[in-house]
């Protein structure tokens, strides 16, 4: 399957800011150089970390600075880059993320509309906006690792804030993947999974 840390890749010339040189592996605070390694070290950080939000979830306004405080959350124990903006440009197979240098911009933009959404919604309505929300996250990928995660708690505290309880294991992750991937340009399928959430 390859080093679960190569799964981005950067399109710019030279090794990524983030990783050791020469190799795939994020600079951490574990000091820990091996892929595999660092892959399980974060998986039970982030999962201690997941648990702990669902009883005591971040306080904000669901806005930019909401979602970097999650990500700060989960990642502070692993990454000096928890809670903060990724610096370079990265892609995920045939999919490039936003440039960085417009990453707050397009933040700010994005939850301006969100922040104008009528809340009081049929649950359709929030399927919508749940779905937009989500896949705008997506192709935006503000951080340089760890957004799938972050945005998929933003998303579940959101939606407990509606009224509504979203457990992520009571889907296929493998679905689940596959409608992100489709949502940069389609959200049927990602609606289609909050369906089955909701």
């Amino acid at each position: 399957m390859g080093n679960f840390f190569d799964k981005y890749e950067l399109y710019t010339e030279g090794d990524s800011i983030y990783c050791y040189k020469g190799t795939g592996v994020l600079k951490n605070k574990l000091g820990i150089k091996n892929g595999n390694t660092l892959r399980e070290a974060e998986s039970d950080l982030v999962f201690a970390a997941l648990l702990e939000l669902e009883l005591n979830p971040i306080s904000g306004s669901f806005d930019k600075i909401h979602l970097l405080d999650i990500h700060e959350f989960l990642f502070r124990d692993c990454y000096s880059f928890a809670g903060q903006i990724r610096r370079e440009d990265i892609s995920k197979g045939k999919t490039k993320f936003c440039v960085w240098q417009y990453i707050d911009e397009q933040l700010d933009e994005l939850f301006i509309k969100a922040g104008k959404k009528d809340k009081d919604m049929s649950r359709e309505g929030i399927i919508d906006f749940l779905s937009y929300l989500m896949s705008e996250l997506n192709i935006i990928h503000p951080f340089r690792e760890g957004n799938g995660r972050a945005i998929r708690e933003f998303i579940r505290e959101l939606a407990q804030s509606l009224g509504y309880r979203i457990d992520w294991s009571k889907i296929n992750k493998e679905q689940l993947l596959d409608a992100m991937i489709d949502s940069v340009y389609d959200t049927a399928n990602l609606k289609k999974c909050f369906s089955l959430l909701l």
